[in-house]
Formats: C-alpha cells, structure tokens, sequence
C-alpha cells in the first residue's frame, strides 16, 4: 500500500516538474520573440507554436478585439506543427468565427474578464460549434494589457471532453498576461518605429531642403558676388544693436585701405567723411532708420588712405528688425562716383563757358548791328563839329559849344569801341609789345587814378617780357583793373601790379587747348579790398553786371577786359575772397624776340593837299561831310553814292584821279570789288578803305585785309585827312 502511494507521488511529483519544465519552456519561447518584427500575426504563430509544443492541444488560436467584436487575429492546429512549416507559409486566410462581447464563450470571457473553461462542449451552451472542428474542450483566457483593459482572447482546444485541468488554467492565464505584454510592446515597437521612421523621412526632407537652401544661398552669394565685382561695388552690413560694421574687400579697395586697416579706422572712431558732408549723412540715415525714407540714398566724400577726398554713392536700407519695429540691422553698397562727379563738374564748367559765350555773343551781335548806324551818325556829328570849330573865331561861343559836342561824341564813339571790344568785333591792329615797358609808361597815369589814401606798387620781371596786343587796348585793360581795385578799396589800401613768366598748360588751365600750352606772360593786380564771393565771381565777366552803386558803373569794365583779352588769345584767372582782397591775373602767350614798332609823330591840325581824290560812300550825310572836309583842305573832289557809280565816275576821270577813299560796304558794288577793276584800269592807284561795319564783318568774302589802307568809323577828321596826306605823299611803287 505504502509502495503503491510512493509510486503515485512519484508520478505527480515527475508530472508537476514535466508541467513547470513545459510552462517555462513556453513562457522562455514567449519571452524570446522579436517584438520588432513588423508583421505582428507571424510573432504571435510563432508565439501558439511555442505554446503548442509544451502543452497537450490540438488546437489554438488568438482573437484580437476591435471595438465590441473579437475578430480572428491567429490559429493554429497540430498538423501545422507536425509539418513544421515557415510562419510566412501558414498564413492564410481562418475561418470567420468572429463574435461580439458576451457571444459564446470568448464573448463571456471578454465581457467577465476571467478564464471561461468549456470542459464538455457537447452539453454546454457557451460553446458555440464551429464547423468541420472536433472539439470536445476548451479555454478562453483573456488577454490583458498593463492596466486591466482587454486586448483580446486566447483559445485552446482538444478534441476530448475533460482534457485541461487546473494546471493548463494557470499557465493559460499567466501566459496571456505575457502575451498581453508582448502585443502591447509590438504595438509601441511599430508605433514607435513608425514615428522614428516618418521622423526620418521628415526629418530627410529637411536636411534636403536645407542643403537646396544651403545650395541656393552660395549660389545666391556666389551671383550677388559676381554682380558686385561686376558694378565695382563695395558692400557693407551694419548692426544697429551691436554698431559693428561688416565691409566687403573692393569696400576697403574704394579708399585704399586694407580691410583690416579699414575695420581698424572704424573701431577707433575714425570718421572718415568729410565734415561738410557729415550732417547731411547722420540726417539721412536718421530719417530712414525713423521710417521716414523708404531708402537711404545719398552722394558724399570720403577721405582716403592717402589723404584725398573721393565721391561715393551710398545706398542701403533696413533689413531686420525686432517684434516691436525697431530696426536691428542695415545693410547697403557703396559706389565710387569720384571720375562721374568730376565729369559732370567739367560738364557744368563747359556749359557754363558755352553759356558765358552764348552771351557774349549775343551781346556782340547787337554791338555789330547797331554799329554801322551809329559809327556814320557818329562821323557826321564829329565832322561837322570839327567844320564848326574851322570856321568860327578862337573866342567865339560858337567854338566853345563845338568843342562841347566833340567831347561828348567822342565818348559816343569810346561806348561803341567799348562795346565792340567787349564782343571781340573791334579791328585790332596787334604788335610786338614790351609789357613791363609799357607799364613803366603807364605809371603816372595809373597812380592818378587812385587816391591818396591807396598806396600803388609796382613789380616787374627782370625778363623782357613781350606779346602780341594792341597797345591801345592793354592800356584800356590796366585801367579798368585799376579803376575796380581803387573802388573796391573804400577806406584805403594797396594796389599792386607785377609781372612775370609762368609754364602752363590744361592740368594747370583746363580750358587752355594743347595749341595754347608753354610759356605765358602773366600780369597781376592785386587789391586789398572788400573781395568778394564764388557766386559773385562767376558773374563779374557779364555785360552790365556790378556791385556798384547806380550810377557808379556800366558793368561793361570787366565785360570789356575779357574781350580784349580773349582777342589777342589770353585768358583770364581770378582769385578773391570775401575780406581778403582780389587778384586778376591776365595771361598772353609769349612771343619769342622782339618786334619794332614806329611811333606815330604829332601831326599838325589838319593836312592839306591839291590831290583830287574820288569818294564813294552811300550815307548821303557822310559823302557831304567828306566833300566839305576834303574841299575845306585845298583837295579837288568827285563824288559817287555807291560802288558802280565810282567805277564809271573813275573811267571817265581817271587820269585826273590820285586817291580813291571807299567805304567798304555799299550797294550794287562793294568797295573792294569796284579797287580791283580800277586796279585793272591802273595799276598805281592808291586807296583808303573806310566803314563803320565791325571787323567780322569786313574779315569776311567782301572784306578787306591786312595789305590795304583802313580807317574805321568814326574819324577825327584830323586823323583822316592825316592818314590821306601820309597814303598821298608815299612814294609810288
């Protein structure tokens, strides 16, 4: 009996370590699944596989609950075990025995959360058949999830009735808990995975766009490079929070500087722009940070390494700025305008030469229109005073009243030559002339000029200094020069004129041509007057501008000094501040060697002579004042009212005739054209050409030059009956 009970023991005691080795190898099987693997139906065979082969049963599977239904997730049977077959092969489509919560006894077993034990399905209702399936017993364990929530239902089944027992129940339900554990961690697993994965793929696609970005901007740098170095632009970056200020090289290249040598100048507070420009900048760059500029913009001087002053073109405008609208940075490229600014300035002065000729032109062109006119009105008046003065007592009143007339037709005829002077329209007759000479010569007739309170120095060069000019017309100079410097000297001071030599050339003068550069003659006159203003200065040339009082001045002094200037091929310098005094400075090209000039000796009154002398002059006053002036000398005269009748007056009296007196412009025939017929006629004949047109004009096709005899209009009659007797009494060729 007791070896008998022994042996019982025995058996149990084999069975219960048989059951836990089973227990734990199916649990071990359980735990050694890999929960990463992404197809959670394989893991769970693989997991009724394990349980499978260290649990008696023909059959097992596992429904998963979605909602209130358990669907049929696994199963498998014992003759997928026997033929040992990959996981991947064994899936195929269950049999649909899906139920509802509470519906047979997974239902019952979801809805109570606890074991449902089937031991003979035959006579219990909880089973519910399942077709082409013996099935004698059965469990339906819930599966769990960490918090008591149920995930779904494990089946196990035999075919015999009363099969499982007690042990089969416990590691059922400790099975399922582990089986819980593993769902939910494939879930996580994948869950995770799929996030890691779309995370990656995010994350991918932002590095992708990130490195087009990266791509982009260097290739963006890479253009706004190029266009930079292309526009010889510098750039710069300022930050308004920090003040530090990024410069490109070609930045620091506009200035000659280094970049660090630049950057260097900005740390130490160097300011760099002109001071004259600097408030305009700091205003600038204050209303567009204010808002009140959309761009800032502006054109101003920098100093560069070298101490120069460059034009630059800034432009720039606020890139960033802070939550509330403050602006934090500015950004911006500089432009080396220096070579356009100097351009457009020598463009202005051009114009303004263009201008200053366009005027003087103009003004030329009245002078030339009016002259011809008022020169015959003038020759008559100063004739026909001169035949009043002959013919009246010494102490008659009459005398005295023509003289009164002389004088003031006189300065009549001083106004026209002025006015043609100023224009460059009056006939010069230019010679060699010795400046310092003539200067010396001048010297009492400048000092009385000025007054006793104006101190009048003179400083001559040591060289012999001579130019081509009229000696007339530079003594009219000088004393406009002086006359301004004397009235520009209210309470007293000094006038000063000197001479001397000076190499110049278009760096130095940038109006002179190439022709024009060497060696000039310079004369000076220096004041210590009142001075004036560049606005003032730039006017001072303009016909009938002044600063004197009315009454005072004509505006035509300067006006007429820069014509003869410009006339005899000099140019004009002028340096004058206000309170610090003027200087006018003429320049004449130097003429090498020295030409002889015979004086004129003192003629008496009037010279007569018995000559008959042919006049031909369209102004019917002009050709009876001749006749009358001629006759009143002792000469024989014939008279014609234009130029064919001259040539036929002189056909039929040639033999008779000793001196032709012509004006030069006349109908149907000018003078000269009539001179070269009658020199046809005779060789020998001599001539006086005469005319109260301007030079231009007698320069001109119908003109005369150099070679003949000339007087213009108006004449002493003195000065035209000595020219007369001086052709006359020349000895014939």
């Amino acid at each position: 009996m007791d070896s008998c009970l022994t042996d019982r023991a025995f058996t149990e005691l084999n069975d219960q370590i048989i059951n836990l080795l089973d227990s734990f190898s199916a649990l071990s099987m359980l735990s050694s699944l890999d929960i990463r693997y992404p197809n959670l139906e394989i893991i769970l065979r693989k997991a009724l596989r394990g349980l499978m082969e260290n649990m008696d049963m023909e059959r097992c599977s596992i429904f998963l609950l979605q909602k209130d239904q358990l669907v049929n997730c696994v199963g498998l049977d014992w003759d997928d075990v026997l033929l040992d077959a990959p996981e991947v092969s064994l899936l195929r489509q269950s049999v649909s025995l899906d139920a509802s919560t509470g519906e047979g006894i997974m239902g019952l077993a979801v809805q109570t959360k606890t074991l449902q034990h089937c031991r003979d399905c035959s006579s219990d209702e909880r089973f519910k058949v399942v077709p082409g399936h013996a099935i004698g017993s059965i469990i339906s364990v819930p599966i769990f999830q960490p918090g008591g929530d149920v995930l779904g239902v494990l089946n196990v089944s035999h075919p015999r009735s009363c099969f499982f027992n007690e042990w089969h129940e416990r590691l059922l339900v400790v099975y399922c808990n582990c089986l819980g554990q593993l769902i939910i961690n494939h879930r996580l697993v994948t869950q995770m995975d799929r996030e890691i994965e779309k995370r990656t793929s995010l994350l991918m696609r932002t590095l992708e766009e990130v490195r087009k970005v990266e791509k982009g901007l260097r290739e963006s740098e890479e253009q706004l490079n190029l266009v930079l170095e292309g526009s010889n632009d510098g750039f710069w970056d300022w930050s308004l929070v920090t003040r530090e200020i990024k410069l490109s090289q070609r930045w620091a290249e506009i200035l000659c500087y280094t970049l660090p040598e630049v950057e260097q100048c900005f740390q130490g507070g160097t300011d760099l722009i002109h001071p004259e420009d600097a408030p305009s900048v700091r205003t600038m760059i204050s209303k567009h940070l204010a808002g009140s500029l959309p761009h800032y913009c502006l054109e101003y001087r920098m100093q560069t390494h070298n101490g120069e002053w460059k034009w630059i073109l800034d432009r720039g405008k606020v890139v960033e700025w802070d939550d509330l609208g403050r602006p934090l940075r500015m950004t911006g490229t500089t432009t080396d305008v220096t070579d356009r600014r100097w351009a457009e300035e020598e463009k202005r002065r051009l114009e303004n030469q263009l201008n200053h000729s366009q005027k003087m032109e103009a003004i030329g062109q009245l002078a030339g229109g009016v002259a011809h006119e008022f020169n015959n009105i003038m020759t008559a008046i100063i004739g026909y005073g001169h035949l009043m003065v002959m013919k009246t007592e010494e102490h008659s009143p009459l005398r005295h009243f023509a003289a009164q007339i002389l004088t003031s037709a006189e300065r009549a005829s001083t106004l026209t030559r002025s006015l043609l002077t100023f224009s460059r329209k009056q006939v010069s007759n230019p010679y060699h002339v010795n400046v310092n000479e003539s200067i010396e010569k001048m010297g009492k007739l400048l000092s009385r000029l000025i007054r006793e309170d104006i101190e009048f120095k003179t400083e001559l060069a040591d060289a012999r200094l001579i130019i081509m000019a009229d000696d007339g017309q530079l003594e009219q100079v000088l004393m406009n020069l002086v006359t301004n410097a004397r009235d520009a000297m209210p309470s007293g001071g000094l006038v000063f004129i000197s001479t001397g030599l000076e190499e110049l050339g278009p760096e130095s003068v940038p109006s002179l041509s190439s022709g024009q550069t060497g060696t000039f003659v310079r004369i000076s006159v220096l004041d210590s007057g009142i001075g004036m203003d560049e606005k003032t200065r730039e006017k001072i040339f303009e016909p009938f501008f002044t600063t004197k009082e009315p009454g005072k001045g004509t505006g035509l002094g300067l006006a007429i000094v820069y014509g003869i200037i410009k006339q005899q091929n000099g140019f004009i310098r002028v340096s004058s501040k206000p309170r610090e005094g003027t200087e006018v400075s003429l320049f004449f090209p130097l003429i090498q060697g020295e030409g002889e000039r015979t004086e004129a000796t003192a003629s008496s009154p009037m010279k007569t002579g018995t000559e008959t002398i042919l006049i031909a002059e369209d102004d019917d006053d002009l050709r009876r004042l001749n006749r009358e002036l001629f006759e009143a000398c002792g000469y024989c005269v014939i008279e014609a009212a234009n130029g064919k009748e001259a040539l036929d007056l002189f056909q039929e009296y040639q033999n008779v005739i000793d001196l032709l007196v012509f004006d030069v412009i006349m109908p149907k025939m000018n003078g000269k054209e009539v001179f070269e017929k009658i020199r046809i006629l005779r060789p020998d004949m001599r001539v006086l050409f005469t005319s109260g047109y301007t030079g231009d004009v007698l320069n001109g096709s119908r003109g005369i030059g150099s070679e003949y005899d000339f007087i213009a209009k108006p004449q002493p009659p003195e000065e035209l009956m000595a020219k007369v007797r001086e052709i006359l009494d020349r000895p014939k060729e």
